[in-house]
């Protein structure tokens, strides 16, 4: 569960964020006609944003690898286009073919349904590379070095004790 912790808290963070996004922009600014505050709805929206952020630091101090991971997650998943990929598919509403408000935003491709898609598909794929390299490979090095120097090998005294590394042995030898 440990190794999984920066993920899951990613992951529930990023649903959060994404359902408030619904529930705010959706449900109150489009439903009432209050598109013209769009500009202090994302000042807002980054708020909440950086509030999950810090939550998630808070949670997993003290381990760097966690904190990076979570936080390069995090903002991945709200600006790659998976946020909005999440927005339409909990609203339980299709993605419109064209999404002009990522326009501007450096980690989508292309604002079409499918360049959105195929930019979450390229930055969930460095996520998983990402986490590769800081908890898989790493481990795998530490459990071999380990491995390696937890198994000295025995070896006999004369008098039938058991010396514990091959350091002992020639003093062992010398021994009357």
């Amino acid at each position: 569960m440990k190794k999984h912790r920066p993920i899951i808290t990613a992951v529930i963070a990023l649903l959060f964020y994404t359902v408030t996004d619904i529930l705010i922009w959706q449900r109150i600014f489009e439903a009432n006609q209050m598109t013209q505050y769009a500009d202090t709805y994302h000042a807002g929206w980054f708020v909440t944003l950086a509030g999950y952020a810090l939550m998630g630091l808070i949670f997993m101090w003290g381990s760097w690898k966690e904190c990076l991971y979570f936080l390069t997650a995090l903002f991945v998943g709200a600006f790659s286009g998976l946020e909005d990929v999440l927005y339409y598919a909990l609203d339980g509403k299709p993605m419109p073919p064209y999404l002009p408000w990522l326009d501007p935003n450096p980690l989508v491709f292309d604002t079409t349904r499918v360049g959105v898609l195929i930019s979450v598909s390229f930055w969930m794929s460095a996520l998983v590379i990402l986490y590769i390299i800081l908890f898989v490979l790493r481990k795998k090095q530490t459990r071999s070095t380990e491995q390696a120097h937890s198994s000295p090998k025995i070896s006999p005294l004369i008098n039938g004790d058991v010396l514990n590394t091959e350091e002992e042995a020639p003093l062992a030898r010398s021994l009357p």
